[in-house]
């Protein structure tokens, strides 16, 4: 007798192949048969009749890091059909860090700035046993941030590393690799990896070889030097001898879309024929969503928040960091010509500035009489540097690009999170909808991605890239991660002014042969592992 039999879908197994009309049985964490099976006894039986059956969808960017601990329902995620989810990424992770540094770094590190949690651990090792005890509702694979390496051994320090310094971050990287880390991440517009050379990153990737393991990075900067980050990134692994993979690729700013984008490309596709294992993802909206502290120039941010915030109070720098936000200078890598009127403010820190949401900061600095550059570094300041933004960074035909490309795969860049609960504060509509809206505008709408591959980008090239290899296809012997949809009606409904909005169409979710998310909403199954 099977535990869970599935019968009568559309099977879609994530090869890329056409779809098949079958069964699936599923026996404890497994599936142990396809094909005609609805005879078979089963304790609970599943009528996916006019369904589509596919494995779970594989998250390979997101920023859940802590909050699967303050909610391990995952329910943003696991709605939308995501039954494993990448973290630790963009230079953010939760481990290693120093002891003295866990009140500063959990209040500055942007992506951990939740209530309803304690920082409880310090190395990786440890992480991943609080994660583990969270009993999560998805799978959890962990990379190792370049910000936690260099804050541990450097702190926010704008120089580059001693030798000494160096080699204590890779033993770092080393260690927590050795406890279950599985790749490296940077987040080179972020502080303080913004202050890292080429060199310090060729020597801490390299840490990688040999392991299987990849180098990913946010990259040092999406519009003016787009061109110049990805030949970084490529050169990074290349040197190193290690995957890479650019993350969230586009070229951002109206005056950098269409060529710039396609040129991005063309490097990825030249380094690949010179042997490096390099590829890319995409975030599917046009506006993007990150911590407002980005766009505040390097050099104001050395030091950590209460040294930018005291620079902010200083009437000769703040004048100066305001002119450098408003126009850039010549060489300032990361750098985004703000268009005022469309900065939407997306996530607040403060509770008391919640009314900020959905306004942008032009409206925001005319209300205030000041300048909008003036706004900015106010809000920032009240806001305790928790602010963001999100900004129109691209179009759709760049979307299309990178998506449509073989080596293209959507992302949510976004967080596991609730609509109730501590997680219930108003976020970004990727964290909710982003694999609905592939099957609805990509596949369904557009025609731009047929079925089979648009499910085979969510599932199995993900699960390759990331050495995932019993995930990302439906094939006896393999995990029991699978989605049930209707390829008629799958939608996000997510949007800006809506973010925190489940979407529809998703009829089922099974992670590791437990159903979680059923006609009826989540079921409280917490079968999620760390992988």
């Amino acid at each position: 007798m099977y535990d869970l039999l599935i019968t009568g879908g559309r099977i879609v197994d994530g090869s890329g192949g056409p779809w098949f009309a079958g069964d699936v049985a599923i026996a404890g964490q497994r599936i142990v048969a396809l094909g005609r099976l609805a005879p078979a006894e089963a304790r609970v039986r599943i009528d996916a009749a006019g369904l589509v059956v596919t494995p779970g969808f594989v998250d390979f960017h997101a920023h859940s890091d802590v909050t699967l601990l303050v909610d391990s329902r995952a329910e943003s995620a696991v709605r939308q059909g995501i039954t494993t989810q990448v973290v630790g990424n963009c230079g953010f992770s939760a481990a290693p860090v120093r002891s003295e540094d866990v009140p500063r770094y959990q209040r500055d590190g942007l992506v951990f700035s939740f209530p309803g949690y304690s920082w409880d651990w310090t190395s990786m090792g440890e992480y991943l046993a609080r994660l583990r005890q969270a009993h999560p509702s998805i799978n959890v694979v962990v990379l190792t941030g370049h910000t936690a390496l260099r804050t541990a051994v450097m702190g926010q320090a704008d120089r580059a590393p001693t030798p000494e310094e160096l080699a204590a971050m890779q033993q770092l990287l080393a260690q927590a690799l050795a406890e279950g880390a599985r790749g490296f991440s940077s987040g080179l517009t972020y502080m303080p990896s913004c202050y890292a050379k080429t060199e310090e990153l060729i020597a801490l990737a390299s840490v990688l070889r040999d392991s299987g393991r990849a180098y990913h990075t946010h990259l040092r900067d999406y519009s003016r030097f787009l061109l110049e980050a990805v030949g970084e990134a490529l050169r990074i692994g290349e040197e190193a001898g290690v995957p890479v993979y650019l993350s969230h690729l586009y070229a951002a700013g109206r005056e950098h879309w269409g060529e710039k984008t396609a040129q991005a490309v063309r490097l990825v596709e030249e380094a690949r024929q010179r042997g490096v294992e390099a590829a890319f993802d995409i975030t599917l909206w046009p506006r993007g969503g990150g911590p407002f502290q980005q766009s505040i120039p390097a050099w104001a941010r050395e030091g950590g928040l209460e040294a930018m915030i005291a620079r902010f109070r200083d009437p000769i720098l703040r004048a100066r960091i305001a002119d450098e936000v408003e126009h850039g200078t010549a060489d300032w890598q990361g750098w985004l010509k703000p268009d005022w009127d469309d900065f939407l403010i997306s996530r607040v820190g403060c509770p008391c500035n919640v009314a900020w949401l959905g306004r942008t900061m032009g409206e925001l600095a005319r209300a205030r009489g000041q300048s909008p550059a003036e706004t900015a570094l106010d809000l920032l300041a009240e806001d305790e540097g928790q602010l963001w933004t999100a900004p129109t960074v691209k179009r759709e035909e760049d979307i299309a690009l990178i998506l449509k490309h073989p080596l293209g795969i959507p992302i949510s860049d976004g967080f596991a999170l609730a609509r109730d609960g501590p997680l219930a504060q108003p976020d970004l509509p990727k964290s909710f909808g982003t694999f609905p809206k592939v099957l609805r505008q990509h596949v369904r709408e557009q025609g731009l991605l047929s079925l089979e591959e648009a499910v085979r980008k969510m599932t199995a090239l993900p699960a390759a890239r990331l050495g995932l290899w019993d995930r990302g296809l439906l094939r006896p012997g393999l995990a029991a991660d699978l989605v049930i949809f209707d390829p008629d009606t799958v939608a996000e409904r997510a949007d800006y002014l809506h973010p925190n909005e489940y979407p529809v169409g998703i009829a089922c979710v099974v992670v590791n042969g437990q159903v979680t998310v059923n006609q009826s909403g989540h079921t409280g199954a917490a079968a999620g592992e760390v992988l």
